[in-house]
């Protein structure tokens, strides 16, 4: 029945609700004091210098390929952990196996050089 439905259409406008008050209140009732720090653009923690075409170190980007294929290997492990009682022996062994495959290509990858920063 649609009527079942209306808690979780209440939650959704009352979420809609908090997070607009919560972008817009802060722009009205919060100082405005610009100053040339507050204007500067500031990304990863750096200051930007030079063009924004020019060349980005090719380690820049092997970092961020390996973070995201070590997080996406790692969220392979929810699953893994909700069906943890159910799979019993057989999923501890297919677990280890699948750790210990990421920790042997995560020890090569250092061996090989490849999170130093030069």
């Amino acid at each position: 029945m649609p009527i079942d439905y209306l808690p979780i259409l209440i939650l959704f406008i009352i979420a809609a609700i908090i997070a607009t008050v919560s972008l817009v209140l802060p722009h009205y009732l919060g100082p405005r004091r610009p100053n040339k720090a507050k204007q500067e653009v500031i990304e990863s923690g750096k200051l930007n210098y030079g063009d924004a075409r020019r060349r980005v170190p090719v380690q820049y980007y092997m970092v961020a390929m390996l973070f995201i294929i070590f997080d996406i290997e790692i969220l392979f492990l929810y699953p893994w952990a909700v069906l943890f009682w159910d799979l019993k022996w057989f999923g501890l062994i297919q677990i280890g196996i699948f750790t210990l495959l990421l920790v042997e290509s995560f020890v090569y990858m250092w061996k090989k050089g490849v999170f130093e920063w030069e």
